[in-house]
């Protein structure tokens, strides 16, 4: 799971920069609106939107570098984006099954196939569980399915674009975690609902 670790912190990296931003954001919004804030609510929106920050950083920003030449001095700053560098697979199920596969000629074979497999699916499962939460409207197995295959499919078509892998098995896989994610929260849901009425009988 190392390389699976390596990405989360990266995210995390991400998340903690962009806290202390929305926090300026949100509060001048809540301010203008002066509406009852629901802290509940605000702690979940928070949270979520930091989430989308770091899936953001992991999947559709350009791969970027920065330091300073040890022989000369100058900071340096370089981002790639050439879509020479990305690789395109249509088949579907075609990389699924390759990693499924059994590969003795590379090294941590297995971090790499559950990174592809199970990173592939579980970060995307946030997306299924806050949405609902917070926008109880959205509260439907079709909407969150249609979310989940709109936004992978829009991650995939813009990493085409910037030197990333466009792979049809990621779509499958993100939307596999969506799904799950939303299945989550229905689980939470009767969790809820069943802790409530037990406290009404309770009373």
């Amino acid at each position: 799971m190392g390389l699976i670790s390596t990405y989360v912190i990266n995210m995390l990296g991400y998340m903690i920069v962009a806290f202390p931003l929305y926090l300026i954001v949100r509060l001048v919004i809540l301010k203008k609106r002066k509406k009852p804030v629901k802290k509940s609510q605000e702690v979940i929106l928070a949270l979520f939107v930091l989430y989308l920050v770091g899936l953001a950083s992991q999947t559709i920003m350009p791969k970027w570098n920065m330091g300073v030449d040890v022989s000369t001095g100058e900071f340096f700053f370089d981002v790639y984006m050439s879509n020479q560098l990305a690789h395109v697979n249509t088949t579907p199920f075609h990389t699924i099954t390759s990693y499924m596969q059994v590969n003795e000629h590379t090294d941590g074979w297995d971090s790499i196939s559950n990174l592809n497999l199970l990173g592939n699916v579980f970060v995307f499962s946030p997306i299924g569980f806050f949405i609902p939460l917070l926008w109880r409207r959205m509260d439907s197995f079709k909407v969150i399915f249609f979310i989940g295959l709109s936004v992978t499919c829009i991650i995939e078509s813009i990493q085409y674009f910037i030197g990333r892998s466009s792979d049809i098995d990621d779509v499958i896989l993100n939307t596999v975690g969506v799904v799950i994610g939303y299945w989550a929260y229905i689980l939470y849901k009767g969790i809820v609902k069943l802790f409530r009425v037990g406290r009404r009988f309770t009373y």
